[in-house]
């Protein structure tokens, strides 16, 4: 791919510091360790789609279903409704963040779309009796034909939302069970949007892409970027 030489000077690029772990899982080897990087990101890239595709479906689900059960679009408004502390901190943070952007004339869908992962899988949660408020009543009709509990889910639900934003903050995920998170993605996307979980079931890069490390690091394959 590169002389070790051009390596060294691609390393001082990303930064000593976030190219460590690279070269601590390749015995230091400068050149392995590069490839691993690129490897690294071409996983991030094929996973993108997957956890975009699953956070807008499940985002868009539990949207309908709140709005549905408290009568108005913007549901979190409603006296009804009795969030988190921290739910209300990213309710009020959305709605900041919109104003400056777009004034006060943004819509319940502009919100939707500005809620971090972690506000809906919040919603999932325990605190102010989430579960008789939104899950009983309305979220656990987003995950078709799943019987289990809700605390179970939420384990499964934070596990994706760690993994979107390792992708999201370009964090490396070469260490994690990859094929592991991708099951359970897809196990999710069946449950909320089982025409989309068929689709990167037939179609994704996710499995080509993690057999494709061995033969990337040995350099049988060349990097993608």
């Amino acid at each position: 791919m590169v002389t070790e030489e051009e390596a060294k000077r691609i390393i001082d690029a990303i930064s000593a510091e976030r190219f460590q772990p690279f070269l601590d899982a390749c015995d230091h080897d400068l050149v392995v360790a590069l490839r691993l990087y690129y490897w690294d990101g071409e996983a991030s890239r094929a996973f993108l789609g997957a956890l975009r595709d699953f956070e807008v479906a499940m985002r868009n689900s539990f949207h309908a279903k709140l709005a549905g059960r408290y009568g108005q679009a913007d549901w979190w408004d409603s006296p009804r409704v009795r969030l988190t502390s921290k739910g209300i901190r990213q309710v009020n943070s959305a709605k900041r963040s919109l104003e400056t952007e777009f004034g006060p004339g943004f819509t319940a869908g502009d919100m939707v779309a500005r809620f971090t992962l972690g506000f809906w899988v919040g919603l999932t949660g325990r605190g102010q009796n989430y579960e008789m408020q939104f899950w009983i009543p309305a979220l656990r009709h987003a995950f078709r034909g799943y019987l289990g509990e809700r605390g179970a889910l939420q384990l499964e639900l934070d596990a994706v939302r760690r993994l979107r934003n390792r992708v999201g903050h370009h964090e490396r995920i070469f260490h994690l069970r990859l094929e592991e998170d991708y099951e359970r993605l897809l196990r999710l996307m069946e449950y909320v949007a089982p025409e989309k979980a068929a689709l990167h079931r037939k179609f994704s890069q996710i499995p080509v892409v993690l057999a494709r490390r061995p033969l990337v690091l040995s350099g049988a394959e060349p990097v993608r970027l």
